[in-house]
């Protein structure tokens, strides 16, 4: 069996909208850019300066920072200002904001940070430091200390009355640091959940956690032990004539999120550990199929799991029966489903 560990796409669940995500492109918020001539004559426009400091407490230029409209004049636009002195001006409408920052070292294995401002209220002249020394380590990981980390992401949700803005970071380190900044927001309007894939020679480890509140996180720490996990079993069949590995995709069935691609020989099985606490998980299988011939798929979403148990998913077999004597019959992606107790 063989992990990938680049996902996919289709392992990327994206939203809808693709102003949701961070890195999509959105409509400019800066109202001293050019064309932006009708905020820059709006009354209430305020300069919002953000100082950017490293993990020395010194400016530095190695970010890249989003600053959302929620309300007001520019909700649903974004801004990216940058300067390499690490002091950023931009001007903006008067409402509410979603701010996030990521800093970087320049060296990977120092790790990143990324530091999120769920209640950014635009009502005055305003300045904002960025620090990265505020971060804590995201410290979640196996219980099987050989496992090696693939990668993760983590996504940051704020609602605002009837307006939810999203935004997230993928990771292919473990390495991640975040915190909070600024004020607390409405009780439970920020909604935060953390993937990571972590592989070993016979196993693949999924582990996800969701946290509601009025901040967003700063640091994580998760170590669950195996008595903490479930354990999902993916089997393939091995039909006659077919020759050539199944895919099996894996991945949290809530929100926006990045999931797991292996590929499997059959007749085989892929072992998956995951959290029960991140909730039900997607399961897509594609069988090998003859050369030439349409890919056989098949699912099983809002697949349930609990601590201690095992979940078996079987796709694929081969039975037969009296109505198609030796012919091949591809099981239902439902059937063949058990649960037992560890």
């Amino acid at each position: 069996m063989t992990t990938s560990s680049i996902p996919r796409r289709r392992v990327l669940r994206v939203l809808t909208v693709a102003a949701a995500l961070v890195g999509c492109a959105t409509p400019a918020l800066d109202a001293t850019a050019p064309g932006a001539a009708a905020f820059a004559a709006a009354p209430e426009t305020y300069s919002l300066t953000i100082r950017h400091l490293d993990r020395g407490g010194s400016p530095t230029g190695a970010y890249d920072t989003t600053v959302t409209g929620i309300s007001g004049p520019g909700a649903g636009k974004s801004a990216n200002p940058h300067d390499a002195s690490g002091t950023t001006t931009v001007r903006l409408p008067k409402g509410r904001y979603l701010l996030d920052s990521y800093l970087t070292t320049g060296n990977a294995a120092d790790g990143t940070d990324w530091i999120v401002q769920p209640r950014l209220e635009l009502d005055r002249n305003t300045t904002v430091t960025v620090d990265a020394r505020t971060t804590a380590p995201v410290d979640v990981r196996p219980p099987d200390r050989s496992a090696a980390f693939l990668h993760g992401m983590m996504v940051t949700e704020v609602k605002d009355g009837g307006t939810t803005r999203l935004v997230n970071r993928m990771i292919a380190t473990p390495s991640l640091r975040v915190a909070h900044l600024g004020p607390d927001t409405e009780p439970g309007a920020v909604k935060q959940w953390y993937d990571a894939y972590w592989t070993t020679k016979s196993a693949d480890y999924a582990l996800g956690y969701v946290f509601t509140g009025s901040r967003a996180l700063t640091g994580l720490t998760r170590h669950p032990s195996a008595k903490d996990l479930a354990t999902v079993e993916v089997r393939g069949g091995a039909r006659p004539g077919i020759t050539g590995p199944a895919t099996v995709d894996l991945q949290p069935s809530a929100g926006p999120t990045v999931g797991l691609t292996r590929r499997l020989t059959v007749p085989g099985t892929a072992t998956y550990f995951v959290t029960p606490e991140r909730g039900t998980w997607d399961i897509t299988y594609w069988a090998p199929t003859a050369p030439g011939a349409p890919a056989s798929r098949y699912s099983a979403d809002n697949s349930a799991v609990r601590a201690g148990s095992t979940t078996t998913r079987t796709f694929d077999n081969a039975p037969t029966s009296p109505a198609h004597t030796g012919q091949p019959v591809a099981t239902p992606a439902t059937s063949g489903t058990s649960t037992r107790r560890r």
